[in-house]
């Protein structure tokens, strides 16, 4: 992986693009149009269908990574609230690390998240079938976390 990025961020990234795949509109999708994770709403400006993996990561390590701070936060919780970001949201992924048990740590937030993903379903039928992704999803990253 080129660019500026950090160690940190770079080791970290190869889970991101295990989740986040290739181009994808389904129109149950909040996000709406979504390549690498990059979705439509969230950066109007952006070609998504061109999109590279290199065009994502630059994204991902300008417009989340360095813009919340996930640097600073302890290992793994930084990357924990970095997946968050691009899964739910920068500003739900915060209400979520608001919400997790002091001291933050990568399973309380993740016990957050998956608490929302559950609210999330029951309120919104159309978003039900994301439910088990997103579920294998944080207990992927629990694995990874605790490794």
């Amino acid at each position: 992986m080129s660019g500026p990025y950090s160690q940190r961020f770079s080791a970290f990234m190869p889970f991101i693009f295990k989740w986040e795949g290739g181009y994808d509109n389904d129109p149950d999708d909040p996000g709406g149009e979504t390549k690498f994770g990059i979705d439509k709403r969230s950066h109007p400006n952006i070609d998504i269908r061109s999109l590279t993996r290199e065009g994502a990561m630059e994204i991902y390590w300008c417009s989340y990574w360095v813009r919340y701070g996930c640097e600073w936060l302890a290992e793994p919780v930084g990357e924990v609230f970095f997946n968050a970001c691009v899964n739910c949201g920068a500003a739900r992924a915060q209400a979520l690390l608001e919400a997790a048990p002091i001291p933050h740590t990568a399973g309380g937030f993740l016990d957050a998240q998956e608490a929302f993903y559950r609210r999330l379903a029951d309120a919104r039928p159309a978003l039900r079938k994301y439910l088990k992704g997103w579920l294998n999803r944080t207990a992927d990253l629990r694995r990874w976390a605790s490794r």
